[in-house]
């Protein structure tokens, strides 16, 4: 009887925490802009430190993040990250660990971007580092931007910008690219 009641303890503790994080990311009343006179405005926004945000669809988890800042601006409804890794899961059932210095994601969609020493992972054994990242959630696609360097395989790719799947195929390279077989092994 008594682990029941604390079990019930614990789950209600949870579910408290997880519906204050739900209003911190997702909504409240927070005013979004106050006039204090003279043509100076405030604006408020709610911030979490030591955070796990997650999206699933039709219970299977696409991507999970531990970040160590969320500031929800709710006047253009973006969430900022600061301090992130994580996983995105892909639909082979495969994933690609995350790590970057920081980001951003818009409230209501499964996009986001990451920016700051980016670096990406794949399960499978490609590896993408880029100075900003971008992640479409339709077609699970990758768009790098900046100091773009790519490992696969034997492979090695470099470029301005890349575009590709979280598989790390049908990759197309734009400015000062450059793909070699065996080349900088990291």
């Amino acid at each position: 009887m008594n682990n029941k009641n604390v079990i019930l303890a614990i789950l209600g503790g949870i579910a408290v925490a997880a519906a204050i994080i739900c209003w911190l990311v997702f909504g409240g009343s927070v005013p979004k802009n106050v006039e204090l006179g003279e043509g100076v405005k405030a604006k408020f926004n709610a911030s979490l430190k030591n955070s796990v945000i997650q999206r699933e669809k039709d219970g299977k988890k696409m991507w999970e993040f531990t970040i160590g800042e969320i500031i929800n601006d709710k006047v253009t409804d973006t969430a900022i990250l600061k301090g992130i890794k994580g996983k995105v899961y892909r639909s082979d059932g495969n994933y690609i660990d995350i790590d970057a210095e920081s980001g951003s994601m818009k409230m209501g969609t499964n996009n986001f971007a990451l920016e700051g020493n980016v670096k990406a992972i794949n399960s499978d054994g490609g590896k993408l580092l880029a100075d900003k990242v971008e992640w479409l959630q339709k077609g699970e696609r990758i768009i790098a931007t900046g100091n773009v360097k790519l490992y696969k395989d034997e492979w090695f790719a470099s470029a301005d910008k890349a575009m590709t799947t979280s598989a790390f195929d049908n990759l197309k390279l734009q400015g000062n690219a450059m793909v070699e077989k065996g080349g900088d092994n990291q």
